[in-house]
């Protein structure tokens, strides 16, 4: 069974392991699934990568998690709406499991186990435990500045001259 939490925009915090810079990306259609004590949290972060200005933080944080996913180590979510609902949930089941999914299209689908935290001020956090590598979809996009075909020596060297 699938609950709406939240349909509009969302911020959120991105953490990465190993000192990585944190991020912050724009989630709509906040969903959760419950299949008997299994939650899943979906989180379609996709909007972020159709921003015109391919500068924008959005944009590069978006393509950042593309490239980094296996290293997040938490997200945190400020809406005090997504946390009751998400709360309700959890203590209505049994010995619950909680997954995130963040969709990236067209990049793809990345799977987290995760741990939920209350935050003191309000909102909640997600503590990665693991990436779930088999369950998650993992596609390159076409025409990106990080997927491009390896530079032949004279296009590496712009200023090298042809002999």
């Amino acid at each position: 069974m699938k609950y709406s939490l939240r349909k509009t925009p969302s911020h959120l915090h991105l953490t990465y392991k190993y000192g990585e810079a944190n991020g912050g990306l724009l989630g709509r259609n906040l969903v959760l699934e419950v299949e008997g004590n299994q939650l899943t949290l979906e989180v379609d972060l996709s909007a972020n990568l159709l921003a015109r200005n391919k500068q924008s933080p959005w944009y590069l944080d978006a393509i950042d998690l593309a490239a980094n996913h296996h290293k997040l180590k938490s997200l945190q979510c400020p809406d005090n709406l997504v946390r009751t609902r998400l709360i309700r949930a959890w203590e209505g089941i049994e010995n619950p499991k909680l997954r995130m999914r963040l969709v990236l299209n067209p990049r793809g689908r990345y799977v987290f186990d995760v741990s939920p935290h209350s935050l003191f001020m309000g909102g909640i956090q997600l503590d990665v435990q693991a990436f779930l590598e088999e369950e998650s979809e993992i596609t390159v996009a076409p025409n990106s500045e990080a997927e491009t075909t390896p530079m032949g020596e004279a296009e590496a060297d712009p200023y090298r001259k042809n002999a």
